[in-house]
């Protein structure tokens, strides 16, 4: 298995194949794990359906698209905050907790959409490049 990480840093062609195929469910606890919760936490978060991972996980069959997506959306942004953040449990602890800059709300809970992730991203671009908001 691929790591989920490795996937969302490659062109996005490679992602969007890796999309449409469906990731397998290991990748979610994979992402789950390293930032420090469980799967069922980030099902959560990401308004997953549990009983849909534990299926998966039961039948070996991979994730549906939309919940791929999302994985990837999340690694991506793992990683982004890995430039900013030294270690893993910075980057968890920064996205769980509540930011002004996204409207008082914590920045893992935008990540289950593309606009929340495309404004998460916009936030770690700014911090990375110094500019305080």
């Amino acid at each position: 298995m691929q790591s989920a990480f490795l996937l969302a840093e490659q062109p996005a062609k490679v992602a969007l194949e890796g999309i449409r195929r469906g990731l397998p469910p290991a990748m979610f606890d994979q992402v789950a794990a390293a930032l420090g919760l469980s799967s069922s936490k980030l099902a959560e978060k990401l308004g997953v359906a549990r009983r849909t991972l534990t299926r998966k996980h039961g039948s070996g069959n991979p994730l549906p698209a939309d919940v791929s997506e999302k994985i990837l959306r999340v690694a991506r942004i793992r990683n982004l905050a890995r430039r900013v953040f030294a270690t893993d449990r910075a980057v968890a602890q920064w996205l769980l907790k509540r930011d002004s800059a996204l409207g008082s709300v914590a920045p893992i809970d935008m990540l289950d959409t593309e606009i929340g992730g495309r404004e998460v991203e916009d936030l770690l671009i700014s911090l990375a490049h110094g500019q305080f908001v």
